[in-house]
């Protein structure tokens, strides 16, 4: 209700991302997903990998099964030093839900971070290349996404507000090479607030900021705002299978 004033009225919805399989004991996610607009994923982030069991998977394989769970993540690998999960741990739980995955047909979310070298190698081994993958908040260089593009011609490539950031002149780079049709607009919300918008009127990213981003992408695109934002839309239904 507080932030219900800064959602636009372009706003159709959201994909909430669970990724910390310790908390789907709770009811929050099932209440949330009863919202018309709200679909949802579930992984394992990296982060929380440590604390990954058999327990925890089959609470996550039952959130999988909800009518409204449409992707499976956000997982992958994170060799940044926020990240204290031990690299061997990191990747088998990141095979692990690679496998379940594309057993269970889930399109894929894709946290990498100062991994890229071994999260290709490890995807190439478990993951088909035609295979629906949403490499989430890209903020990198375009050589640093392209292995992944050219070897997954599925995957879309998902920006944040990040790209309204004066420093972020490495990303705007990144999507200027590539093609709209691959591209995905997300929040990463509580991060990165946009810009242009005032913590007065927002302390917290949300979903509804995201037409910031759609602006951007826009302006560095040179496109009008109108078709971004429909081939935004067209790119995240194909992915999803909304």
């Amino acid at each position: 209700k507080i932030y219900s004033s800064s959602f636009p009225k372009e706003f159709q919805g959201c994909i909430s991302d669970f990724c910390d399989p310790r908390t789907l004991t709770d009811c929050l996610w099932e209440e949330l997903l009863k919202e018309d607009l709200v679909w949802g994923a579930f992984g394992c982030h990296p982060h929380f990998a440590r604390y990954y069991s058999e327990s925890q998977e089959r609470n996550l394989l039952q959130a999988l099964r909800h009518p409204k769970a449409v992707a499976f993540g956000e997982m992958g690998l994170d060799y940044s030093y926020k990240c204290t999960t031990p690299v061997p741990e990191q990747h088998k739980v990141f095979e692990r839900q690679l496998q379940l995955a594309v057993s269970l047909k889930k399109p894929l979310v894709i946290h990498c971070r100062e991994a890229d070298e071994d999260l290709l190698n490890i995807m190439k081994k478990f993951v088909p290349s035609d295979y629906k993958i949403h490499r989430h908040c890209f903020t990198g260089s375009y050589p640093v996404i392209e292995p992944l593009l050219k070897h997954f011609p599925n995957m879309s490539v998902g920006f944040t507000a990040v790209l309204t950031y004066s420093s972020a002149w490495e990303a705007r780079d990144a999507l200027k090479q590539i093609p709209l049709e691959r591209i995905i607009v997300e929040t990463d919300a509580p991060y990165f607030l946009p810009r242009q918008v005032p913590k007065s009127l927002c302390q917290y990213a949300h979903p509804g900021l995201a037409l910031h981003t759609v602006r951007e992408i826009a302006r560095v695109k040179d496109q009008p705002l109108s078709h971004t934002l429909a081939t935004l839309r067209e790119n995240t239904s194909r992915l999803y299978n909304l």
